[in-house]
């Protein structure tokens, strides 16, 4: 799964960056430098993983997430290809904004204001889905001038819904797609229909009056405040002088965004996770909620999902207590489960399968 963090100059796209992966890349409040980007793979936390790996003293194999830092982007700029193709091969967006002052850093726009960028970057990133829908329609007009087929009419039909919605400033995650509509644009890999979550960077005089602007994951889009560089200082202290230096920040209630921010996005992007447990690991899969066991099957291997019998299903703290597969057969608890059984989050999975 690739996270791509992204947005204008100087609003601390990298230090999001280095506290979500533990990294530490070179910050600098005058960098000029446009064209670098930074690349992590870092394990997802599940202390169920933990503790089902100790109790079978199995090394545990977590989840992973790709975070992509693009560098900045000019405002105006979103159109630039390379930019565009870093978005485009994410499975979610992590956009920044600058809500914190400082007079060394001149705002581009001049006056700080978090939500006016945020609405700035939506309207460039529906250009980009418009430019492109408006490219397609183009050639299919040509290519009905010269045969008839239904499958390019339904393509055509939709791609002018889509350019409707899109010319009302609405983006694309905000359209309700019919059954199979989605298989017919997921190789254009719109900008707006991405799951998007909004990161307003501030700092600790400013961060409560931003509380407000923070949104709930709804439609594929969320908002987050936080306070990069007063995070960055206050992991750096001991444990115990953290507290009292939250407090003389005035961030007791802080979030910190680190710990925060898989459980946001998961929730976002309606994921969960389900373990197996194999001779020499225990591991966590990630699958979007309402998955079949079929197409969980498939995650882990084309055979087995080919072979498919039966899965053996049971919810991990059930297994914990029950001591193991053998025990939970004898009390009952482990359930066999066909091909259109949707997994749950926190299940252990052992999938039969016949070769």
């Amino acid at each position: 799964m690739i996270f791509t963090i992204f947005g204008y100059p100087k609003t601390g796209k990298t230090i999001l960056f280095n506290l979500l992966t533990d990294k530490q890349e070179d910050i600098s409040k005058f960098s000029t430098v446009a064209s670098k980007f930074h690349k992590a793979l870092i394990d997802v936390p599940d202390p169920r993983l933990d503790k089902l790996a100790e109790t079978l003293n199995l090394p545990p194999v977590h989840a992973q997430i790709d975070y992509l830092d693009t560098g900045p982007i000019s405002f105006g700029e979103v159109k630039n290809s390379t930019f565009i193709d870093l978005l485009r091969r994410a499975d979610g967006l992590v956009h920044v904004a600058r809500g914190f002052d400082d007079p060394e850093l001149i705002h581009p726009l001049g006056q700080i204001d978090p939500m006016r960028d945020i609405q700035n970057m939506e309207d460039e990133l529906l250009l980009v889905d418009l430019m492109t829908i408006e490219k397609r329609l183009e050639r299919l007009k040509i290519d009905l001038m010269k045969m008839k087929s239904k499958e390019l009419e339904d393509e055509f039909d939709l791609l002018n819904q889509l350019k409707i919605h899109l010319e009302e400033g609405k983006p694309l995650r905000q359209y309700t797609l019919k059954p199979n509509q989605d298989q017919v644009i997921r190789g254009y890999k719109f900008l707006t229909i991405k799951p998007l979550i909004n990161m307003i960077n501030t700092d600790e005089k400013s961060y409560k009056s931003f509380l407000s602007q923070e949104k709930e994951p709804e439609k594929n889009c969320a908002t987050i405040v936080f306070c990069a560089q007063i995070e960055k200082e206050l992991l750096e202290l001991p444990e115990t002088d953290r507290v009292a230096f939250e407090k003389e920040f005035g961030l007791d209630q802080y979030s910190y965004i680190k710990e925060n921010f898989i459980k946001s996005s998961y929730h976002l992007m309606n994921l969960i996770s389900f373990f197996t447990i194999g001779k020499q690991e225990a591991k966590a899969w990630t699958i979007t909620k309402n998955t079949s066991a079929y197409e969980a099957a498939g995650k882990i291997h084309s055979d087995i999902q080919q072979g498919f019998i039966r899965a053996e299903v049971i919810g991990v703290d059930d297994f914990l207590e029950s001591g193991g597969f053998t025990q939970a057969r004898e009390k009952g608890i482990l359930r066999l489960e066909g091909k259109d059984y949707l997994i749950n989050d926190g299940e252990i999975i052992h999938f039969r399968f016949g070769k």
